[in-house]
């Protein structure tokens, strides 16, 4: 349950992400109209690439929360991602695990990793849709000062977002843009966001509350690099919020996953090919 309510969690932080990779370039410009148009650019960009098909990442993840601590090694083929696990529960693979997961990938087909693959990209019509809502639902105001990120060594243009009073909601999907707000860094030069910090500033409630409430105070980070001139990966992503799951019990819940050594495919590769590279990493030994 906690992962369907974080699916719906990283909706809401990563539509704003994708919606913001193109901006003016200094504070000057940022004119309510001119980001406007910025924005709209920027979605038809984010939409085309939501789904992106030719090219591919491949990256170690480190999954942190109150029931994992996980790594794994994700290669983003032709037909979707796989994935290796390198440590569970904070502790490498026992020999017994090591070996269920290497023929586990040796079984993989490039059938059912489609069929994977498609059954997630069926669930992201709703972050779609908050996608093509988001220049209307929020206001945009560059920030004071612009304060800049540290260990960045290109400057950033800096906004913060909120509610638009003006915009009314025409689903239960677009209205759970009402209950955050926040701030963006973008580099001033490529466009490209490089941090979002969103606020959960009203309750928000998943199916009216039956499924899930995330509770108003909950925060959620985001942060990515280039990885070509065109294309970028995350490299962290921070969720604090207080979940009741149910209408059960109430419960904080934090996640952290941390990305690094990030490689660019510029052809993505066949899952034959992925399975291998995969099955040719030394395990992590104890």
């Amino acid at each position: 349950m906690l992962r369907i309510v974080w699916n719906q969690c990283f909706v809401w932080l990563a539509i704003a992400s994708f919606l913001i990779s193109s901006t003016a370039r200094g504070q000057e410009s940022l004119t309510p109209s001119s980001i406007s148009a910025i924005l709209q650019q920027a979605v038809q960009f984010q939409l085309d690439d939501f789904h992106h098909r030719g090219w591919g990442l491949q990256y170690r993840v480190h999954r942190t929360d109150p029931k994992e601590d996980s790594i794994r090694e994700v290669i983003e083929t032709e037909d979707g991602n796989i994935a290796r696990t390198l440590t569970f529960k904070g502790r490498p693979l026992t020999s017994e695990a090591e070996t269920d997961e290497l023929a586990r990938l040796r079984a993989l087909t490039p059938e059912g990793v489609r069929k994977r693959r498609q059954k997630s990209e069926s669930n992201d019509k709703y972050g779609i849709e908050l996608m093509k809502t988001l220049p209307q639902a929020m206001t945009f105001t560059a920030v004071a000062g612009q304060p800049q990120l540290p260990n960045h060594a290109r400057t950033q243009v800096v906004l913060d977002f909120a509610p638009n009073p003006e915009f009314h909601p025409a689903s239960t999907t677009q209205s759970l843009l009402m209950g955050i707000a926040g701030r963006i860094w973008i580099d001033a030069e490529t466009h490209h966001l490089t941090r979002i910090e969103v606020r959960i500033i009203q309750n928000l409630n998943l199916m009216f509350g039956i499924l899930a409430r995330v509770y108003q105070g909950g925060t959620l980070s985001y942060e990515q690099k280039p990885v070509s001139l065109t294309h970028d990966a995350y490299t962290e992503i921070k969720m604090d919020v207080k979940l009741r799951e149910l209408m059960v019990h109430v419960a904080p819940y934090q996640q952290t996953l941390s990305v690094t050594d990030i490689r660019f495919l510029p052809t993505a590769p066949s899952v034959h090919d992925a399975v291998n590279t995969l099955l040719a990493i030394p395990s992590i030994k104890p």
